[in-house]
This record gives C-alpha cells, sequence and structure tokens, in this order.
C-alpha cells in the first residue's frame, strides 16, 4: 500500500480552516444503480436523503429526500450527453416548504492522462417551486486518480478532487453565485460496487449574503 490514510484525512479537513464559526453543517447519504448495456446508452437512478447536525438551538433533522434518474447517450470518444429528472420532497420532513421537481441537460467530457483522469462537466438545470422557476447554470473541472498503481483495480483505493461554481437566475430574487470544493475518497469492493466518503465546502450567495455550509457525503454505487 503506497498511500497514507493519514495524509488523505488531513488533505480533507484543510478547507475546513477557511470557514467561520458561523458555518453549517449537514450529511447526505445516496444509494445509486447504473445500468450500461452494450450500447451507447446508460441510466442512473439514485436516491439521497439531506440531515442537520445539532446546533444550540436546532435539533437533528431531516431536510429532505430525493429521487432522481439520468439517461446519457455517449457521443464521442470522451463526451456525453445526459438529461435528468430529480424530484425532491421537503415537505415531509418541515411542512409548509416548497417541493422542488428539477430538470437537467448535461455535457460531461473526461479524458485519461496515464492514471489520472481529468473531467468537465456542463449543466443547465430548471428548478421549479410552487411560487417560482429557478434556472442555474453549472461548471465542475474533476480530477480523479487510484490511490495504489495505474489503475484501478477491485479492492483498491481511489480520490477525486473537484471545483464547481453555478450560476442561479429567477424572476423574484436576484442572481446567486456559489463555489464548492469537494474531495472525495473511494473504494472500488468489487466490479459492481464502490463506496465513497466525501467532504464539501459551500460557498453561498457570493455576491449577497454569504453563506458557508459543509457536507459530509456517503454513497453506494451499485452497477447492474
Amino acid at each position: 500500500m503506497n498511500f497514507s490514510f493519514s495524509k488523505v484525512f488531513v488533505l480533507i479537513l484543510l478547507p475546513f480552516g477557511l470557514f467561520a464559526q458561523d458555518t453549517r453543517y449537514l450529511s447526505q447519504h445516496e444509494i445509486a444503480f447504473n445500468y450500461s448495456p452494450p450500447s451507447r446508452w446508460s441510466y442512473n437512478f439514485e436516491i439521497t436523503n439531506r440531515n442537520t447536525f445539532p446546533e444550540e438551538d436546532k435539533p437533528y433533522s431531516v431536510q429532505h429526500l430525493e429521487f432522481s434518474h439520468f439517461t446519457t447517450y455517449e457521443s464521442g470518444f470522451y463526451g456525453s450527453l445526459s438529461l435528468g429528472l430529480r424530484y425532491r420532497n421537503r415537505d415531509w420532513f418541515e411542512p409548509g416548504r416548497s417541493n422542488e421537481l428539477r430538470l437537467t441537460q448535461q455535457y460531461n467530457y473526461a479524458r485519461n492522462y496515464n492514471q489520472y483522469r481529468l473531467g468537465h462537466r456542463f449543466r443547465i438545470e430548471q428548478r421549479f417551486y410552487d411560487t417560482e422557476t429557478v434556472h442555474r447554470a453549472r461548471y465542475r473541472l474533476n480530477l480523479d486518480f487510484p490511490l495504489q498503481g495505474l489503475r484501478l483495480d477491485d479492492g483498491e483505493f481511489y480520490t477525486a478532487i473537484s471545483l464547481e461554481t453555478l450560476y442561479s437566475i429567477s424572476a423574484l430574487e436576484k442572481p446567486e453565485l456559489n463555489q464548492r470544493f469537494t474531495l472525495t475518497l473511494g473504494n472500488q469492493i468489487s466490479g459492481t460496487l464502490k463506496l465513497q466518503i466525501a467532504a464539501e465546502c459551500r460557498k453561498e450567495d457570493l455576491t449577497l449574503d454569504q453563506e458557508n455550509r459543509v457536507f459530509f457525503y456517503t454513497s453506494a454505487k451499485i452497477k447492474l
């Protein structure tokens, strides 16, 4: 084994020092099913749950439950086009909060450079709420690579580093600019299962009332 868990742990925690004490902390847990038949098409289904950490005046709480689907078409050697549908239910856990229906159009370009894979992801989203529609553009730069050797084999670890910029506009609110930085550690358990943990630092509403949030993620990705 040619890497140190302690170094990866320090790397994940390092960005938290950039945040103020009033940062909000949340956790998010996901299970994803991926189906890739012998064609250019592939399909993804996800179930996601988001929770808040207890605070001085607020107990632990569930924020929402989310169901997502993406259909993807491989458009070339390195590119793909996707169409996504997401339903986020908030009302079950916080009565009065608007649920969300989201449509996503995506282009992804990823290319390998030896053991490193560099990816660019562009997304356009329409987020439908009870009282408004929010249009959002997103760009993510992502680098992932195995931590043991030149390729990822069963039982081995990998990591990913990503930086994403988001810009939202709507008729009822002023434009909003967000920035996200994510560090991920994963393990290829087998040819059909990956497990991941991640930490994400979010700088939200940079041009107006800036807010800091830190997310801790766990996910299981199952290949059907």
